[in-house]
């Protein structure tokens, strides 16, 4: 495949991703759920919609990246990092701006409330949330979700130079690949390491031990747009055992247990890049259902839902403790959709689609 296109279906796999984290999380805004066996056990690996936002990224990043120097063989940098801004930004310090107001409101948390504020405002815009969240749990925990927007933010940073050495520079890119192959294979036993040795939380959120799922993703994207390797055929064969290994990590793994630290993610990951190939080559048996308007809409406000799902859990936590279960289920989840689509028309798209966009990209 040698021209950019769209992938259809992607939106769907983010709405799946992004509701495995919103299902694992509306527990803080709707307590009663964690007395439902059926809860506890759809939601163990609620975690893993991460995973998925992050191999996608990491497809798609060098993708784009490849896709656009292919004709001169000129890495578009502007434009890449342009587009990251417009996309991420506008968002981001919407959710940022909308906590300080509340906090300053509400006087939350009672104590070191512009300290704790300014913390994570500074974090987040300088991309290291995660080691901020690692260090001091409590710090940020109404905007706890953006430590994942700091991995990937220090990925963006780091890869495109890394893609234009292996990729762009070296007369035979296969060897880049070796290289690539290599170092993933030593984060995951580097990874089995931090857990057995800190803990999963530190596995959880360092960026040396959730950095593989970013690098596999960008193998796929090479492989996908610079190679013959990839067969329609074969990623269509093996995207149904693909998903069955979602499914099943999904239920079964818990973040706290051995097996996602060792391998098991890894493993994860992979299923995930076959379903996102399958999708590129058109051929994944549930293309339709991630295709479907309402899975496609949701797939398309998956980032402000992530954004602001644990900001109005934890207010309603907070200040609805003497509303029934009903009322906190309607404004929990009522809320969250409701803001992200507000967010997502009223924001978000139209500073993409802006003419201010298309000039910063150099367009």
């Amino acid at each position: 495949m040698t021209q950019l296109k769209r992938i259809d279906g992607l939106d769907g796999v983010r709405a799946f991703a992004v509701m495995l984290v919103f299902i694992s999380h509306v527990y803080i805004g709707i307590p009663i759920l964690l007395g439902q066996t059926w809860y506890r056990v759809f939601t163990r690996g609620g975690y893993l919609g991460v995973n998925g936002f992050f191999v996608m990224s990491g497809f798609l990043i060098t993708y784009r990246l490849l896709g656009t120097a292919h004709q001169d063989g000129r890495f578009r940098w502007r434009q890449f990092y342009a587009h990251r801004a417009v996309r991420l930004f506008p968002g981001m310090f919407l959710v940022l701006a909308a906590h300080f107001v509340y906090a300053m409101i509400f006087d939350y948390p009672p104590l070191g409330v512009v300290a704790d504020e300014w913390t994570m405002v500074r974090s987040t815009i300088f991309q290291y949330a995660n080691w901020t969240i690692y260090k001091h749990p409590l710090l940020l925990i109404d905007n706890v979700s953006l430590w994942s927007l700091s991995i990937e933010g220090q990925f963006y940073v780091l890869w495109p130079a890394v893609a234009y050495v292996i990729f762009q520079k070296t007369k035979k890119p296969i060897f880049g690949l070796l290289i690539l192959a290599t170092g993933i294979t030593l984060l995951i036993f580097h990874r089995a390491f931090v857990f057995n040795d800190l803990g999963w939380y530190a596995a959880y959120l360092r960026s040396d031990t959730r950095v593989e799922s970013l690098l596999l993703g960008a193998i796929g994207g090479f492989l996908w747009l610079k190679t013959d390797y990839i067969k329609a055929q074969f990623v269509r064969v093996m995207s149904i055992p693909a998903t069955i290994c979602v499914i099943l990590t999904v239920c079964y793994s818990s973040a706290d247990g051995s097996y996602i630290w060792r391998g098991g993610m890894t493993l994860f990951d992979a299923s995930v890049l076959v379903i996102v190939l399958a999708l590129a080559a058109g051929v994944y048996p549930g293309r339709k259902l991630l295709m479907a308007g309402p899975v496609d809409w949701v797939g398309r406000i998956s980032y402000g839902l992530y954004l602001w799902q644990i900001p109005i859990f934890r207010i309603i936590d907070r200040h609805g403790t003497t509303l029934s279960s009903g009322m906190r289920s309607v404004l929990a989840i009522g809320g969250c959709f409701g803001v992200s689509t507000l967010s997502w028309y009223a924001l978000e798209r139209p500073v993409m689609k802006s003419r201010w966009a298309k000039q910063l990209a150099g367009g």
